[in-house]
């Protein structure tokens, strides 16, 4: 893994983790964190994808982790207002020029993973940007600080793969409801437990296996 930094568009220095992928021209996964995670909550899954031909990326959104300066000023997502929350679209619009610059990546095979908010600005994403053939999404919800995933679900026409714990009942009848509203490939895993985000990556086992099975099988 490679500790990485890049700039958005209005001055905000982005903080990563890259983890390189073991041959040229692979595809790559983009992760977005839950708030108020950081980009490590997606380590041992980062790992796993990387070991099975992947090239990853994952970053702390502005205010989160490491990711505070916008050009000298210091960053709290605490104290962001729901505007301030959408503006993390242009730290996805960064990575994304970081992983084109990369020759070890095909830029063209893009997968983004996302945990709650994270869930929905990967779908926000993926409803602009063609290159993105596949997502999971990990308790989204219908409308996180305002990113409204009803109306940008039928912009994607990928695959798409949606987990909610069934306890985490907000999350869960946002999958369920969301659903409904992707035009292609779908699938929806509800599991026991009331776990949100990446934690359900520590209640239920093999899950992350799972995942990244389904990921090789939609990317090929």
């Amino acid at each position: 893994m490679e500790e990485i930094t890049f700039k958005t568009e209005d001055g905000v220095e982005i903080a990563g983790n890259y983890f390189k992928p073991k041959k040229e021209q692979s595809p790559v996964f983009l992760l977005l964190h839950m708030m108020p995670s950081t980009k490590e909550s997606w380590n041992a899954f980062a790992s796993l994808l990387q070991d099975n031909g992947f090239a990853v990326l994952a970053i702390d959104l502005r205010g989160h982790g490491r990711s505070i300066e916008k050009n000298g000023t210091r960053l709290d997502y605490k104290e962001f207002e729901d505007p301030q929350h959408r503006e993390s679209i242009k730290d996805i619009a960064a990575a994304k020029l970081f992983l084109a610059g990369k020759k070890d990546v095909d830029i063209s095979r893009l997968a983004i993973a996302g945990a709650s908010i994270g869930a929905n600005l990967a779908l926000w994403q993926a409803s602009l940007d063609k290159d993105v053939k596949l997502l999971i999404l990990l308790s989204a919800g219908m409308n996180y600080r305002g990113i409204q995933a009803a109306q940008l679900a039928p912009e994607y026409f990928g695959p798409v793969y949606m987990l909610a714990s069934e306890g985490d009942t907000n999350a869960a009848k946002s999958s369920r409801e969301l659903l409904d509203y992707f035009p292609g490939d779908k699938k929806l895993e509800i599991i026991n437990g009331n776990s949100h985000g990446t934690n359900m990556f520590l209640s239920e086992s093999g899950l992350m296996d799972k995942l990244v099975v389904w990921a090789i099988l939609k990317m090929k």
